[in-house]
């Protein structure tokens, strides 16, 4: 390993908060800074604006995505009266009545058979993907379809892309569907062109190449600033301070597109990196949300250097930590189905705080780890400055375990 860089004392909080400011300034005059939105490419510009004042050339990486937006809620009548429906993704709008049918899940060709043209198909949650039962329905001649859950709770679904030709909504597994009904959706879907930002470093073995990335986008709900201005900030810092740095790999820094609406940017990435390119790449260290106001010391149980060096950064500073589960939701998922090392860490989001975690780390137990996950209040004022602190000097560490060394991370 190379002598110390000095890295982990280069990085300083208040240089993160810096552009974590900037971003929640950026959220504040757009509303949020989601994919295809003005305060995304505004965010984006900030990103690139900073990248070369610190002399890097930066990439930006174009793709197009499906765009959907709920005009305003489903509306679903029905002979006992209305019940709560959610539009699905990328449904179209429409407004249909009509007798119902069941098709028990609508995965198979013999479920439709005797289907009446122009009834309303209930269909089971379960066998296939939601955008199979719908091109079913469709092809039957189904005027809407209507998926009931197949457990307990609203049903909130995804077609994928514009498309399907009929309204399809989710309803809850107790609800009352007696015809006949009335379904109604408005919606609009369009394809957006975005993009990934990217630079890397120019010391550093450009055949072994470490990547640090971070997705730049927020919910429509909201400005996104733990969720995931306190990534972006974190990536930007260790980004200004490297440039003046000779590592033995070179370091890719990168700022994903479309996170929020299912990893597009990263996936997009990494299908397009030839065998050449993937096998370049030494390992993958993701941060999505590292100041959570209710935090907890998350370590993605990836099993390979980039969580031993988590955890033995955390121990080495006196601080608890724990395995978290490395199940594909952030932008390291990609990279992982690739066959490229990846994990990180991450400080909560919406599951709740144990009372065991809560003595451990402090903060407030039986209460969820980010109140502001996903929603309007996820500003500035939701970021935990000491948390946000350690984050930084915990990626930091990982990235000087990594970067100014060889050795695999595998």
């Amino acid at each position: 390993m190379s002598a110390d860089p000095g890295l982990d004392e280069a990085v300083t909080e208040p240089n993160v908060f810096a552009h974590v400011q900037v971003l929640a300034e950026i959220g504040n005059q757009h509303g949020n800074r989601a994919v295809g939105t003005a305060g995304y490419e505004a965010s984006a510009q900030y990103v690139e604006r900073v990248l070369t004042a610190a002399g890097y050339q930066v990439t930006s990486q174009p793709f197009t995505l499906p765009h959907h937006r709920e005009v305003s809620p489903a509306v679903l009548t029905t002979a006992a009266g209305p019940v709560d429906a959610a539009t699905f993704a990328f449904s179209p709008s429409g407004r249909v009545s009509g007798p119902v049918q069941e098709t028990g899940t609508g995965c198979l060709s013999t479920d439709w058979t005797g289907f009446r043209q122009g009834s309303i198909a209930v269909a089971e949650r379960g066998g296939c993907s939601f955008r199979v039962k719908a091109d079913r329905a469709a092809r039957a001649g189904a005027g809407a379809l209507i998926v009931v859950n197949s457990r307990p709770g609203e049903l909130k679904g995804s077609l994928g892309e514009p498309g399907t030709p009929l309204p399809v909504v989710g309803v809850a597994q107790d609800a009352a569907i007696e015809g006949p009904v009335t379904v109604e959706t408005n919606t609009t879907s369009t394809m957006k062109v975005t993009r990934n930002v990217i630079a890397q470093t120019g010391q550093g073995d450009p055949d072994d190449v470490l990547i640090l990335g971070a997705h730049l986008d927020s919910v429509e709900a909201g400005p996104g600033i733990n969720d995931n201005g306190s990534g972006v900030g974190v990536v930007l810092e260790i980004a200004e301070q490297m440039a003046r740095m000779r590592p033995d790999r070179a370091v890719r820094f990168a700022f994903w597109g479309a996170e929020e609406v299912g990893l597009v940017g990263s996936t997009h990435y990494v299908k397009n990196l030839s065998a050449e390119e993937k096998a370049k790449i030494a390992g993958y260290v993701n941060l999505d949300m590292v100041a959570t106001e209710n935090h907890g010391n998350g370590v993605y149980d990836s099993d390979n250097a980039i969580e031993e060096a988590a955890t033995e950064f955390y121990r080495l500073r006196g601080l608890s930590s724990e395995e978290v589960a490395f199940d594909g939701r952030s932008d390291y998922g990609p990279f992982v189905k690739a066959g490229i090392p990846a994990g990180g860490i991450f400080t909560g989001a919406d599951s709740i705080k144990t009372p065991e975690q809560a003595a451990v780390y402090g903060g407030t137990a039986n209460r969820v780890f980010d109140p502001c996950y996903h929603k309007a209040c996820d500003t500035i004022e939701n970021v935990n400055r000491q948390v946000l602190d350690v984050s930084a000097d915990a990626v930091a560490y990982i990235v000087e375990q990594l970067a100014f060394t060889d050795r695999p991370v595998r």
